[in-house]
């Protein structure tokens, strides 16, 4: 059937056999991937690349795709043709050049084809090949690509770099009952009546990265709603109403942000569509394919009890892709070691897009609350990296993302905006998108243009921002009503971070970061967080009296709850008495968004510090206190958000047989606990814990709660995560040793969850023998996983992890490995940083 099909589409040529030999070696070959060089040489040679692709999928998953492309490009002299293909020689079926069989070399996954075949000007290529499964996602009822950083080698043959920009033409083969969606719109949509199949051709695209060339098939419903001329569809395999009908809000949202950015940018939407897949078990929260931008099922659809924090994520997850089309698709950076220069945008937009939509919303707070405490996760750690880091090979591109990236370059870029000022940044903004719409640019592109309306030296302020690790250490002391802040570098090179601070007296104490603007780690001696933790533990958000005035700013508030946790960090601060502070201070924290970050930071601080900790008795009453705090806010807290922020702290912290008992009880009669309407989602996950922690009804629980499901693909989750819960160290085992079989990882979210309750707090003393061969696995997982595979899952195998045996175990680790790949180190410091001061 392929050949009859291809037969009947113009741009298939006829099919030469080919036999094998290449001239000489070239230097940029000696490597796997695609390196830098290799890179510069082609993006200097080639242009106006167009892609002729199709794909005959079959719904067995077992049977490879069988793929055609044709490849046309000008060369500006004749030099080897050299294309990036993961997969092996034996993978290529047929290959020709311009209508003529090639000589070609297959080699450190590329082909290589003589210049003696290729032409001045003009060239096309034809081939025939079997397509790499790696970044296929293929399940029995569905498939999606998932190209980015540098995958789309994997699937075809091709130029995989972001500089070499291409039309892109794909038409799908598949079975009859299937959908599909790519980035082009649909243009001829057949059954083939003689093997009862679909036959689908989409329009060609506009100039766009291999990485961001998608398509998407299987079983999907798909509803679809127009506004002012534009029509969008979300195709979906949801099949519960409550969560279907968040449709509505979901393309209220889509729409909004598509007319703000066109407003602020002055360019109208720069592609032929906009659709959306929400896949189940997606590894990211959002990929920004144009005309196919692919969402994670758990980050749309909300729970029965969505909290503000919830409703805000969808949100700006979905003004953070938006904003991806004219920041990466259609300006796209020159090499990945600039990729942080979309994020950048896309994060830093997207918290001014949702403003408008949540107007009693306190947007600084928001700010502050999502991206600093994230950036100070990684920044305060020996893995620490600067936004730009050098990249010599894009196999390695991967390794670039972090929070660093998606967090600590929002806050740079605000201050930029500071700097500026918000007019000016916006007519730079305009000029940058004018002058490299559906081309490349830099960073220095960027700064260069925003130079023009300012007189401050851009280049000079942003070096030690973007490329210099870490953060400043900021000491403060009161002489008279003054502040006196010393500021210390935390590295040989004496950095300095140019940037405003806000310092406040309070009954002789100094108070840091009062604006919530300045980054770095505010230093608190004794007698100051001594003075804080009492102002938050008598706190009361109804009564403004002088003992907590000095908290009583939200945003302030906020910022001083991450100082003090910041210090906890640091070993700055007694673990009981901060634990005991936000035990008091909590149950009156009105605002939700603070709420939240104080509750993560109390689960944090008790399961790190406390849970472990050798003083049983003095544990036990921090305990039962916290227990009890917590199930009072969870059954009497006046907003409902509140509760079920307090219910899910309660879930992860609740460790007495009392506290253990109550969730059963309202797990197994959930009309009983009449605070909260729980839904699948939050008793699926009660039902994960309550089988850690009662093993001997773990066949119980199990048998409920996949009675409750009806979703198939929720139910293939369940299945898949619930043996890590087991009592049975055998079962466990069997899970672990699984998950060295990359076929079994090939749903990384539900791979992470497993690997999560291996090796969960309460199991910190028994789940020791996993990390080391975990840590061997860091290599291979970067390498068969996507982007965020490898970070995932070292925190995965490590957050849970506070003792010395384990902080052990990493530090021989290193030590073995001296020559270990650098960015995979950093990774693996960076989630290893709680261990690295543990001394028991």
């Amino acid at each position: 059937m392929m050949r009859k099909i291809c037969a009947a589409i113009i741009f298939l040529t006829a099919l030469i056999s080919f036999t094998t030999g290449c001239g000489k070696r070239l230097p940029e070959m000696e490597v796997d991937g695609v390196g830098k060089k290799l890179a510069e040489t082609r993006a200097e040679n080639i242009s106006d690349v167009k892609y002729s692709l199709l794909f005959e999928i079959h719904s067995d998953q077992n049977v490879a795709l069988e793929g055609m492309v044709s490849l046309s490009f000008k060369l500006k002299e004749r030099k080897p043709i050299v294309l990036d293909f993961v997969n092996s020689d034996t993978s290529l079926i047929s290959l020709s050049v311009n209508g003529k069989k090639a000589r070609y070399s297959f080699r450190n996954e590329h082909i290589v084809i003589p210049a003696s075949f290729s032409l001045r000007g003009e060239n096309r290529l034809t081939i025939q090949f079997h397509a790499g499964n790696q970044s296929l996602n293929r399940r029995e009822d569905l498939l999606y690509t998932l190209l980015v950083p540098d995958r789309a080698r994997t699937l075809f043959p091709c130029f995989d770099q972001p500089d070499i920009k291409s039309r892109y033409s794909l038409s799908l083969e598949i079975p009859v009952e299937w959908e599909a969606v790519a980035n082009g719109k649909v243009l001829q949509n057949d059954t083939i009546e003689q093997t009862q199949r679909r036959f689908v051709q989409f329009s060609e695209t506009e100039p766009i990265p291999t990485y961001l060339f998608s398509f998407v098939a299987g079983k999907m419903k798909k509803v679809t709603q127009e506004k002012s001329g534009r029509e969008i569809t979300i195709y979906h395999r949801e099949s519960e109403p409550g969560k279907v009908s968040q449709c509505d809000e979901i393309f209220s949202q889509v729409f909004s942000s598509l007319e703000w950015m066109e407003n602020y940018t002055g360019v109208k939407y720069p592609f032929t569509k906009y659709d959306i897949v929400i896949i189940p078990g997606f590894q990211y929260g959002g990929m920004e394919h144009m005309g196919a931008t692919l969402y994670s099922d758990r980050t749309m659809f909300l729970s029965e009890n969505p909290t503000d924090t919830d409703r805000l994520s969808r949100a700006e997850l979905i003004a953070h892709e938006t904003a991806h089309m004219w920041f990466g698709d259609y300006v796209t950076m020159k090499w990945f070691d600039e990729v942080w220069t979309k994020e950048v945008f896309a994060n830093w937009f997207a918290k001014r897009m949702v403003e408008p939509l949540f107007p009693e919303v306190n947007h600084r707070l928001n700010f502050l609350n999502s991206y600093f405490p994230a950036a100070y996760s990684e920044d305060r750690t020996a893995g620490a990296t600067p936004v730009r880091q050098d990249l010599d090979n894009l196999n390695n591109a991967g390794l670039v993302y972090g929070n660093i990236i998606y967090n600590k370059a929002p806050i740079v870029m605000d201050k930029l905006v500071a700097l500026i000022g918000e007019e000016n940044f916006q007519k730079g903004i305009r000029v940058y998108l004018n002058k490299f719409g559906y081309s490349n640019a830099t960073w220095d592109d960027l700064i260069g243009i925003l130079d023009q309306y300012t007189e401050k030296d851009l280049k000079s302020w942003s070096y030690s921002w973007i490329n210099e690790p870490g953060m400043a250490e900021i000491h403060a002391s009161v002489s008279g009503d003054s502040v006196i802040t010393e500021v210390l570098s935390n590295s040989e090179k004496k950095v300095v971070w140019d940037q405003p601070l806000a310092y406040r007296v309070e009954n002789g104490f100094p108070i840091p970061n009062t604006d919530g603007r300045g980054y770095g780690y505010f230093f608190l001696d004794k007698r100051s967080s001594d003075y804080l933790l009492k102002t938050f533990s008598g706190y009361r958000s109804n009564l403004k009296d002088s003992d907590s005035s000095a908290i009583y700013d939200d945003l302030t508030r906020c910022s001083l709850l991450i100082t003090l946790y910041e210090n906890l960090k640091r070993g700055n601060l007694d673990p009981q008495s901060f634990c005991n502070t936000l035990t008091d201070y909590l149950p009156h924290e009105a605002n939700s968004l603070i709420l939240s970050r104080g509750l993560s930071y109390l689960t944090d601080a008790y399961c790190a510090y406390i849970y472990n900790n050798n003083n049983k008795s003095l544990n036990i009453l921090l305990q039962e206190k916290i227990e009890s705090t917590l199930g009072q806010m969870a059954d009497k807290s006046s907003q409902m958000q509140d509760r079920s922020l307090a219910f899910r702290a309660l879930s992860n912290i609740t460790t007495s047989t009392k506290g253990l008992e109550r969730l059963f009880s309202i797990w197994k009669r959930p009309v009983s606990f009449t605070s909260l309407e729980l839904g699948e989602r939050e008793l699926t996950n009660l039902a994960y814990l309550l089988a850690l922690h009662f093993p001997d009804r773990y066949s119980e629980i199990r048998n409920v709660q996949l009675e409750r499901i009806s979703n198939p693909d929720r139910v293939a989750e369940f299945n898949y995560i619930f043996p890590s819960v087991s009592g049975s160290r055998q079962v466990r085992d069997s899970v672990f040793n699984s998950l060295k079989d990359e076929k079994n990882r090939s749903v990384e979210p539900w791979t992470i969850t497993s690997l999560g309750y291996l090796n969960h707090y309460t199991r910190d003393m028994s789940s020791h023998e996993y990390i080391n061969p975990a840590l061997e696995m860091v290599e291979e997982v970067q390498k068969t996983g996507d982007i965020f595979f490898p970070v995932n899952w070292l925190k995965a195998l490590l957050s849970g992890h506070h003792s010395r045996e384990a902080a052990v175990i990493t530090e021989k680790f290193l030590e073995k490995n001296k020559n270990y790949p650098p960015m995979l180190r950093n990774k693996i410091l960076q989630q290893s940083d709680h261990l690295s001061g543990i001394k028991r």
